[in-house]
């Protein structure tokens, strides 16, 4: 009964997920000139207190980054879309909102250990993940020491180098990003999300394609089972130069 009870709370934080994004589409789709977006960097312009980043937003995306690189705007805090709605006078922004403050404030709980949990598997140091990182460490201090055995030193062999196979990735895959994510079994449709998200920067498109791919396994099968996708995907897409050179990272 306990499986079936997290299970549904995982695809009610998946839901969110996906309406996150569609609420961000909703307000950049409501956001189509010049005059719209100024009201928008208006209306945020007290809580991101730097005139200079935001004089350089010329696109709505560009300002949704900034916010949530800030962690003023994220899947557990979407109160700023409310400024945007208000600015823009979005009618379908309001009524999503709204909607997505239900489910939110119904599942509460189980979807912050969600977004937190996935939070683990990104590299990216913004606040709330330095403060994620701060709450690990306190609860590790509170738990017995577990002795480090084979398994867990091959796995975080991986992990130690996790950081330098992502960036090597990042500038080696280029335009087949594609391919390569489907060979990681990475859904068409969360393909075309990851595109849509990422327009304009082929690195994030790639990073991300890396993170959906590394969320499908657990983090014991991190070093036996995904990185053998890994791999495989590389030998399919014809890159067996990079396949080669993540082989030897690994064998440090």
């Amino acid at each position: 009964m306990e499986r079936i009870f997290v299970r549904d709370h995982r695809a009610v934080y998946e839901r969110l997920c996906k309406d996150y994004l569609n609420l961000k589409l909703l307000v950049q789709n409501a956001c189509h000139d010049r005059e719209r977006l100024e009201r928008c960097k208006q209306s945020v312009r007290q809580d991101i207190h730097s005139s200079r980043k935001l004089c350089r937003v010329t696109q709505f995306e560009q300002l949704v980054y900034l916010l949530e690189q800030r962690n003023l705007l994220s899947l557990l805090k979407p109160d700023l879309v409310e400024r945007f709605e208000v600015a823009l006078d979005a009618k379908e922004v309001r009524s999503a909102l709204a909607s997505y403050r239900d489910v939110l404030q119904s599942h509460c709980e189980p979807i912050r250990r969600f977004y937190l949990e996935d939070l683990r598997h990104r590299d990216r140091r913004t606040l709330l993940e330095k403060e994620v990182e701060k709450i690990k460490l306190q609860e590790a201090a509170e738990l017995s020491v577990t002795p480090l055995t084979d398994t867990n030193q091959t796995r975080s062999r991986y992990l130690q180098q996790r950081e330098t196979i992502y960036s090597l990735l990042q500038l080696e895959i280029g335009k087949s990003w594609k391919v390569f994510g489907r060979f990681l079994n990475v859904p068409s449709g969360e393909l075309d999300e990851i595109e849509e998200r990422n327009r304009q920067d082929l690195k994030a498109r790639i990073y991300e394609v890396l993170q959906q791919a590394e969320m499908q396994f657990a983090d014991v099968a991190l070093d036996e089972q995904f990185v053998g996708v890994l791999l495989k995907a590389l030998e399919g897409s014809r890159r067996k130069d990079l396949k080669r050179k993540i082989e030897n990272m690994l064998k440090c």
